[in-house]
């Protein structure tokens, strides 16, 4: 019943001549991959840096990465390994806390706890 093309995740219906796949396409509701992507484009264009130049720096810093990559993670599109948490914090010149948004950094700590128990047992957290 379901399937995937080219065109994207669809539902089979009979064939139209005005349609390249059948059926319709299912749209997907954005679920942000990262809490950081914003942040990390706003301390990127204060500093007056193109993604492309954020990329380069991150390169030459050690971590393998594309200007692509940049822009999914600004874009809340990929998620973000701890350890690149950290090496953004140091390109940008900033504390790992600034990258997280103002109304997440003071739950962080008190959420920990019960995110911690979560991973640990290999469930995702809840929210």
């Amino acid at each position: 019943m379901f399937g995937q093309s080219k065109c994207g995740w669809f539902v089979k219906l009979p064939r139209s001549p005005r349609v390249a796949c059948y059926g319709a396409k299912i749209e997907n509701a954005f679920s942000p991959l990262n809490v950081i992507g914003p942040q990390v484009r706003k301390w990127r264009l204060r500093k007056r840096w193109t993604q492309a130049h954020l990329a380069l720096k991150l390169q030459l810093f050690g971590w393998d990465t594309s200007r692509e990559s940049v822009s999914s993670m600004e874009n809340q599109r990929r998620r973000v390994p701890d350890l690149e948490l950290f090496v953004l914090s140091r390109i940008l010149g900033v504390k790992t806390d600034d990258l997280f948004p103002r109304h997440l950094r003071s739950k962080v700590k008190t959420l920990w706890p019960s995110y911690r128990a979560k991973f640990s047992r290999g469930q995702l957290p809840p929210g």
